[in-house]
């Protein structure tokens, strides 16, 4: 079935994923934590090396934030960030079979990794893989209920991709709750969604109305 969406949906849509690319691939597995820790506790000197891998991506220079990162999966095979960021940097080249089984491996590092659960997520709707990519999400909302990002792209799936839309109003609403800050554009879709429920809602009562005549 074809679902036609608004130009200026549409545009929206995108330009808020680019935006939320640039800023996960940056700032997902430092700034969000699941809600518990499973990682065997490392030692001072990884989260010191943790911390130049991590600056070293933020400023652009890729292939040493791999190495770094590489060297520190190696060394501290119980810690999953470094695992985390490798996917990172594979999703960012688009290299999706290989982010995905750094999130995974980063998964079974840590069970309770709610950034991991959601960054598969994002591989799996990226390879077209609607219903593992959903199921992913709810494993990151069930790490963490409160995780924004988790909620947004959720709601993303059920929204573009499920033609759910009572399922993704929900999400989008959660999201802007939990995000610190109302986001203007989700707000817009929220608004839209609202608009779009109605239009069906009463496109179902006309057709039922007219199959009764």
């Amino acid at each position: 079935m074809l679902i036609l969406f608004s130009k200026n949906l549409i545009t929206a849509i995108r330009s808020i994923l680019i935006a939320l690319s640039c800023s996960m691939l940056l700032n997902a597995c430092i700034s969000t934590a699941p809600t518990k820790r499973t990682d065997t506790p490392v030692a001072p000197q990884a989260q010191a090396e943790y911390q130049r891998a991590v600056l070293a991506m933020k400023s652009g220079q890729t292939k040493r934030a791999f190495n770094l990162f590489y060297s520190i999966s190696k060394k501290y095979p119980g810690f999953s960030g470094p695992q985390l960021n490798i996917g990172l940097l594979y999703l960012q080249s688009n290299y999706l079979n290989k982010a995905e089984k750094a999130f995974k491996l980063a998964i079974q590092i840590n069970r309770d990794n709610a950034v991991g659960y959601n960054l598969l997520g994002i591989v799996y709707r990226r390879n077209g893989k609607f219903i593992e990519a959903k199921e992913a999400y709810q494993q990151a909302l069930s790490k963490n209920a409160k995780y924004a990002n988790a909620h947004l792209n959720l709601g993303i799936l059920y929204d573009l991709y499920m033609n759910d839309l009572k399922r993704a109003l929900h999400h989008y609403e959660q999201y802007q709750v939990f995000n610190g800050t109302t986001d203007k554009k989700v707000a817009q879709w929220i608004i839209d969604l609202k608009r779009r429920t109605k239009e069906k809602h009463s496109s179902v009562t006309t057709l039922l109305r007219d199959a009764n005549r």
